[in-house]
């Protein structure tokens, strides 16, 4: 995880065996890392927890703050849970809890000490985690438990040198590691002569050993650090409030270490970069009493394009909460056009929303006016959600014919307000559009050019590979058609039927149809009172629909198949999923997919009349 926060302190990788790493801890973190932090289940935090095995904070604020080999502790209040280290140094274990800060504030920042003193570095383990009034420990810090060092550390108020001093390892440039050596000095030994350096020296060696692995050049470069500071620093003016010699900064020749042009340049910092060989570290800004802030974006999230995802970010400052603003980029996968928002965007936990699927970093800032703006930042995942279509028109069992537009309105929904859309139709006679969507509606006609019942199927597809689709069916007659007579017998069923649309501009047939099928009840004998419509392919197959007083039927037929289907008219003008009566229970009402029983007696006559090429419905020759 990210933490910008974190200033991670160089160490070996040790193995503390003795140190008992509860369930929910896994893994070793890297040496240098120094900084942890506790998230509940849900991603929010709860605490965090840095080591200080240094004089970091003297040096950063020119007064005594949680001191070397320290935590600094940031906890959330009035969560009824109590940040906790345990750590083990020098062969015992420790731990220490503090209580739940309660009150006005969201965070308090507070310190553990360690209360460790010794001569030499020392390798130490520890982890942090919250707990309940019980003590029973909840959630556990991210990174497991951490391997770090203990830094050696002398005191001495009567001092004619320095009061404090101190060895640590820490981060030295990029990926490298070095041997610090911090010494707050006294008025004396800033206003002395370079030349008492030997005797400054003697005594930090004398109270801080440095580590037998030093080489003769780290060692050397260190005096003259050291040289350099007690020759240049000036109360108030350069030098910061501690002297921080680094063993890795190189040992260059005594003519650069103190020449007035060089030390312009180093500041008593040199590297071994930068404009002519020389590196610069400034004196710390901003007012000593204050701490810049912690900021923490949470962890990773994930959701659906359109949809309000939240992110559980984290903001604390010594001087009280520090103002915060949410800020983001697209990453990768992510359209032209594409815009984000946020519900709070100066609140530490907000809402986030947007118009298009990809990956984009959210960063949160926080300012507390004093030091510079830190900033910390994840991921969000945004995922394509699938469109989602109404079609309106036309309806099951609209009636239409031949040559006469047949228009879909099928209006569609979708969160990814960036997305395009492209609808297709297949219409069930051979034919196909595809066509863009104007607005949020698939919007197309199509004129059929023979009878039929018709499936067409509709499908919008967003830019990002998202289906719906839809399906009506219709029916479609042409007056045109010849002669439909017949008579037999399926099963228990008889029908008798003779229907023709008497002319070409006739929109209902004439004729009359018999039935006799069985019900529950007995036999039920119907005949027509009405023709609704007639439908005779090209492929020679037949449905006719019509009413028998309190009843609607439907007969398919082809010269030797039937299948007769009789309903209620009370259950609707259409027939229901589950009629009265239906020869071919369950199969397809589409006259090309439904299944016709065989006739054991009787025979059909389908006079189709079709020839390819007629021209469109000349005018009548007499009216109806």
């Amino acid at each position: 995880m990210r933490r910008a926060v974190a200033r991670l302190l160089v160490a070996f990788c040790v193995a503390v065996t003795t140190l008992v790493v509860p369930a929910g801890l896994s893994g070793v973190a890297d040496a240098a890392t120094t900084t942890d932090v506790v998230l509940d289940d849900s991603g929010k935090f709860k605490a965090a927890a840095e080591f200080n095995s240094g004089l970091h904070y003297w040096h950063q604020h020119g007064h005594a703050g949680p001191g070397v080999n320290a935590f600094v502790v940031i906890d959330r209040c009035n969560d009824e849970l109590r940040p906790g280290v345990t750590w083990a140094a020098g062969g015992a274990i420790q731990r220490r809890v503090l209580d739940d800060c309660t009150g006005p504030i969201p965070m308090s920042v507070r310190s553990i000490p360690t209360n460790y003193r010794t001569e030499q570095l020392e390798p130490m383990t520890w982890y942090t985690y919250v707990e309940d009034s019980e003590g029973s420990q909840k959630h556990f810090g991210q990174g497991g438990y951490q391997d770090d060092w203990m830094g050696s550390y002398s005191n001495d108020p009567d001092s004619s040198w320095f009061f404090h001093s101190s060895v640590y390892k820490e981060d030295y440039a990029e990926g490298g590691k070095t041997v610090t050596v911090s010494v707050v000095p006294t008025r004396n030994a800033v206003e002395s002569a370079p030349n008492k350096t030997s005797e400054v020296w003697e005594e930090l060696l004398r109270r801080t050993p440095l580590p037998d692995d030093l080489t003769t050049d780290q060692r050397q470069s260190l005096y003259k650090q050291l040289y350099c500071h007690m020759a240049w620093a000036l109360p108030g003016v350069s030098g910061g409030p501690t002297w921080d010699l680094e063993a890795e900064r190189p040992n260059i020749p005594w003519d650069q270490v103190a020449g007035p042009s060089d030390v312009a340049k180093h500041e008593c910092n040199w590297t071994s970069t930068g404009d002519g060989g020389w590196g610069s570290v400034p004196p710390v800004n901003g007012e000593p009493d204050d701490l810049a802030p912690y900021v923490d974006a949470g962890p990773d999230v994930s959701g659906d394009e359109g949809a309000e995802l939240t992110l559980t970010g984290s903001a604390a400052d010594d001087g009280g909460m520090p103002a915060v603003e949410w800020s983001y980029r697209p990453l990768d996968g992510v359209d032209e056009g594409a815009t984000c928002d946020f519900s709070a965007a100066t609140e530490p936990e907000t809402g986030f929303r947007c118009t298009d699927d990809g990956r984009f970093e959210v960063t949160l800032t926080a300012d507390d006016g004093v030091n510079h703006p830190v900033s910390d930042s994840a991921v969000v995942t945004v995922a394509n959600v699938a469109p989602r279509l109404d079609l309106e028109g036309p309806q099951d069992w609209d009636v239409y014919r031949v040559e006469d537009e047949v228009h879909i309105s099928a209006p569609f929904t979708d969160p990814g307000g960036n997305d395009t859309h492209t609808c297709t139709v297949t219409w069930d006679d051979g034919q196909q559009s595809h066509v863009d969507a104007r607005g949020d509606t698939c919007d197309v006609s199509h004129a059929f050019t023979h009878a039929g019942m018709n499936t067409i199927n509709v499908r919008v597809t967003d830019d990002d590979g998202g289906t719906d689709d839809a399906e009506t069916m219709i029916v479609v007659y042409d007056p045109r058609a010849g002669l439909l007579v017949g008579a037999g017998k399926v099963q228990d069923a008889s029908f008798v039927t003779t229907a023709k649309y008497p002319f070409t501009n006739s929109t209902t047939p004439l004729g009359a149809v018999a039935l006799t099928v069985p019900t529950e009840d007995g036999h039920l004998h119907l005949v027509s009172t009405a023709l609704a419509w007639l439908v005779i392919t090209p492929e020679a197959k037949a449905v006719v629909k019509g009413r028998a007083h309190d009843y609607g039927f439907l007969g398919y037929l082809t010269a030797d198949g039937f299948r007769g289907v009789v309903w209620p008219l009370s259950q609707g003008t259409n027939p229901p999923e589950d009629p009265l009566y239906d020869t071919s229970a369950g199969a397809s009402w589409d006259v090309d997919d439904t299944d016709l029983e065989s006739m054991t007696v009787g025979l059909t006559v389908i006079d189709s009349s079709w020839f390819p090429g007629l021209p469109p419905f000349p005018p009548p020759l007499a009216t109806e």
